[in-house]
């Protein structure tokens, strides 16, 4: 016992460190959050942005990570051991966990690759052309402000910075966890606060969704929907997602616990508590497979926990930019 809160205070120390350090939870030297956009020609930068904040693009390198700090909790009752897991992480961590990534995690990678580019491609036939900030998007800071982190204020404040000087008046956001650190948690530390902090599904909703036929026929035609909980009780955004599905002829089914009275798919406490998300992950996977088989969600931490348990319980989890890439780039999801 001792040994495993050592690890998940390590782990918590570590994620702040990089956070402190390089402006990223994962410490990279590389930036991996631009790879999704290669190739579409983002004009770099303006007045409206999308903001990614490398929350989606980050979701292969954390798997691994979590699953490694699973893996050493057997190795840390010693003060010696933890020792050297600190010292190895930041001497080779980058190196290893982009290895097992590559290994490991390449689909999921090209999966969140795909949601950014099915968004863009969606914005794009609404006629809405947003500039992207390449290697200098910065990251919000969520898993400082969702796992009870120091230093929030200061990373708020860099980061508003940063987006003021590139010259950005809008940001449109792609998950419930930065568009909630934006809309509510930022202003408390900084006044005047002077952004447009835009859901890209709010945007979406108010136009047609002009997508090909064809494209569509390699959906699945049915979900039940799993509401994010910052999404729904936090940020009260619910219905823009339905609109969305709606728009795209698409059936959408409700869980018993939905809108504001979703249930949890366990996150953002993976990365620390990996035992607990994946109870609370089980019983919601669980609840929505008895409805529908394909779930449907909108941020990426939910997806991750509940898509893990794919194969247990036998639902499909996509990602609602998922959708969007098929019908708008042509490709099944």
């Amino acid at each position: 016992m001792t040994g495993s809160k050592a690890l998940v205070s390590q782990a918590l120390s570590m994620l702040q460190e990089n956070i402190e350090r390089t402006g990223d939870p994962l410490g990279f030297r590389h930036a991996y959050w631009t790879e999704w956009a290669s190739g579409l020609g983002l004009p770099h930068g303006g007045p409206q942005v999308l903001l990614t904040a490398r929350m989606y693009q980050m979701l292969p390198y954390l798997t691994q990570t979590t699953a490694m700090v699973e893996k050493f909790k057997p190795l840390v009752a010693s003060r010696s051991m933890r020792k050297l897991v600190a010292a190895g992480s930041r001497l080779a961590g980058e190196m290893i966990v982009r290895r097992r990534a590559e290994a490991n995690a390449a689909e999921l990678k090209t999966r969140c690759d795909h949601i950014l580019q099915g968004i863009v491609a969606a914005l794009a036939s609404a006629g809405i052309h947003p500039g992207y900030l390449y290697e200098d998007e910065p990251y919000s800071g969520a898993l400082l402000y969702d796992l009870g982190l120091e230093g929030i204020a200061l990373h708020a404040q860099k980061v508003y910075r940063q987006l003021k000087d590139s010259g950005v008046r809008e940001v449109i956001t792609v998950d419930p966890h930065t568009t909630y650190m934006l809309r509510t948690i930022y202003p408390q530390f900084i006044e005047p606060f002077e952004l447009q902090v835009t859901h890209y599904l709010d945007l979406l909703a108010t136009h047609d969704m002009a997508a090909s036929q064809t494209n569509m026929e390699k959906l699945p035609t049915s979900f039940v929907v799993h509401d994010s909980c910052v999404m729904a009780r936090h940020l009260m955004i619910s219905k823009p997602l339905r609109t969305v599905v709606d728009g795209l002829h698409l059936s959408c089914k409700e869980p018993e616990n939905t809108g504001n009275c979703t249930a949890c798919c366990g996150g953002p406490i993976e990365y620390a508590f990996g035992e607990l998300s994946e109870k609370i992950s089980e019983i919601r996977i669980a609840e929505l497979a008895a409805v529908e088989k394909n779930v449907l969600v909108a941020c990426p931490i939910c997806l991750v926990n509940l898509g893990k348990h794919q194969v247990e319980a036998g639902p499909n989890v996509y990602d609602i930019g998922e959708s969007l890439y098929s019908a708008y780039v042509g490709e099944r999801v």
